[in-house]
């Protein structure tokens, strides 16, 4: 396996990061495995800095053993990594192996729970002018059902690659995405027919609004603070030191609102807004300090969680004396339970990177709410009132009489408008 080397001390060591795996319990049941080398090849000590990402989708949560390093969240990849400061003596070597739960899996319950669904779907379908309709979508869902099981089966951790793996998991989230909206797509045709879906909605609707966070942005943003420190350790010598800060993706420059001394570029290539300063002199034993202050583009939850309440009280009125569409009123009650719970919690009150985690998450668990209330939304238009008359549409002979009558009259409009103008030029 090909080295990394790390800075200055490219001949001095190498470090060594592998994603491997272990294979424990069941074909599913298996754990993955970031191992971490650090080879320390000159004659003296010296202090070894490693650091490793973690795969998307990780959180500290899922980590099972984290092999005695730190766990830190990288605000622009939005991912974790873990990292650590060895001393290694000479010729040592340091290892460690973070464990992982194996998150990349499809629940199999919830796929059997999909098929289920549809299948008493069809049932009640069955000879309703949505039948036929509802037998496609059935169709669907047996056929992409099977396709996640089998690619599931053929990708577990103890057949194939980690990075295959996941991979497979990422084709069958998509898959199970198609899956969710073909039972949406019949338990909406249900409701139109008058029959309650189930004890709640759990497919998705493709013809529901995504979620807008844009809409709830305050139009004034509270103040966040960053803090650059430079240090100088030298005890008899005075150093200048270039200075530069990357902000987090969400910050652009019209969000500093003050720099602290500090000159604002936007870098096209990382596509970040930076501070900096160059050639700051630092005395011996002594430190700079510069203090930035930005908007705060991420405690911004508290509107967009009002709005979602009072959504889901609209909701639950609109619903309110219907028939069959339990489904729907306790899908409504479970969101408003998710409300309920979102809004209880308390982040870090300093800006940190795990404060941006933080509020990111949060406002993720709200996409998920807000996805649920639009979908309620799509699935109560066929419970609506039908307005106007119910006319059927033409035959092909009619239609293509009107076409030919519409197409005549502007032949004739034309003809006036040149013969006036004709008569006017003459």
């Amino acid at each position: 396996m090909r080295c990394l080397s790390i800075g200055r001390v490219r001949r001095l060591f190498c470090v060594v990061i592998a994603l491997g795996l272990v294979c424990a319990g069941p074909v599913f049941g298996g754990k993955l495995v970031i191992r971490l080398q650090a080879a320390h090849k000159s004659d003296r000590p010296r202090a070894v800095t490693i650091r490793s990402s973690l795969p998307e989708r990780i959180t500290p949560a899922d980590i099972i053993e984290d092999g005695g390093l730190n766990i830190r969240y990288d605000v622009k990849s939005d991912t974790y990594y873990v990292h650590e400061t060895v001393e290694l003596a000479p010729g040592e070597t340091f290892t460690r192996d973070v464990v992982m739960k194996d998150i990349w899996v499809i629940d199999e319950e919830e796929i059997q729970e999909l098929r289920k669904r549809a299948g008493v779907l069809g049932g009640a379908l069955s000879g309703s002018k949505y039948s036929t309709d509802s037998d496609e979508e059935r169709a669907k869902v047996e056929s992409l059902s099977d396709e996640i099981l089998v690619r599931q089966a053929e990708s577990g951790i103890t057949t194939v690659r980690a990075i295959d793996h996941i991979q497979a998991y990422e084709k069958n989230l998509k898959v199970l995405q198609e899956v969710k909206q073909s039972v949406g797509r019949m338990e909406n045709l249900a409701m139109a027919a008058g029959v309650n879906p189930g004890d709640a909605l759990i497919g998705d609707d493709r013809s529901a609004a995504t979620p807008r966070r844009d809409v709830h942005f305050p139009e004034e943003y509270g103040e966040a603070i960053v803090k650059i420190t430079v240090r100088n350790s030298s005890p008899t010598r005075t150093r200048k030191v270039d200075v530069r800060r990357d902000m987090p993706p969400e910050i652009s420059i019209d969000d500093v609102i003050d720099a602290g001394g500090l000159a604002v570029r936007y870098d096209s290539k990382t596509r970040t807004t930076y501070v900096f300063k160059d050639a700051v002199e630092v005395p011996p034993n002594g430190e700079e300090t510069f203090t930035v202050v930005i908007n705060d583009k991420w405690n911004i939850n508290g509107e967009r969680m009002a709005f979602l309440q009072e959504k889901v009280s609209q909701l639950l009125v609109l619903t309110s004396g219907r028939e069959n569409i339990e489904a729907v009123e306790n899908t409504l009650k479970t969101a408003l339970e998710a409300l309920e719970a979102i809004t209880k919690e308390v982040g870090p009150e300093a800006l940190s990177p795990e404060y941006i985690a933080f509020y990111r998450r949060q406002a993720d668990r709200l996409d998920d709410v807000e996805r649920e209330l639009n979908r309620i939304d799509s699935a109560l238009k066929p419970l609506d009132t039908k307005r106007g008359f119910d006319i059927p549409a033409p035959d092909k002979k009619t239609t293509w009489l009107i076409i030919y009558i519409i197409l005549g009259f502007l032949a004739l409009v034309s003809l006036l408008f040149f013969l006036r103008w004709y008569v006017r030029s003459s």
